[in-house]
């Protein structure tokens, strides 16, 4: 598979499923998520802006002129969304990763994908 047809493919995964500082491990408190993260490798054209409140988290998934919007939890530093159209994401975050650990149904394809923290308050590079 090209990496473009796996960039579509990804694409479409995640527009047709989703209406989609750190705190010590092992703390039992919810890893600080919230903020601008930006998409790399195949996941270069979105971007996911979260909004947290201790342990809850509403984001929303952007891609060019599309948004759809999530809520979740944070477990630690595990990142697990309510299902969307009866499919869920689950990231892991590490410093300034979003690494999908698990997805079910088409979000399955995204698992090794990340998303990075912004450094600034966009994600054009």
């Amino acid at each position: 598979m090209s990496y473009r047809t796996a960039s579509a493919t990804l694409a479409l995964a995640l527009a047709a499923c989703l209406p989609m500082g750190a705190q010590a491990a092992g703390s039992g408190l919810p890893m600080k998520v919230g903020g601008l993260w930006c998409g790399v490798g195949l996941l270069h054209e979105f971007r996911l802006e979260m909004a947290q409140h201790f342990n809850q988290l509403e984001a929303r998934l952007v891609r060019k002129n599309r948004v759809r919007q999530i809520t979740g939890r944070i477990e630690g530093s595990t990142v697990v969304t309510d299902p969307q159209r009866n499919h869920t994401l689950e990231l892991q975050a590490l410093d300034n990763e979003l690494r999908v650990t698990a997805g079910t149904g088409p979000l399955a394809l995204l698992k090794g994908q990340a998303f990075t923290r912004a450094t600034a308050d966009s994600c054009t590079r």
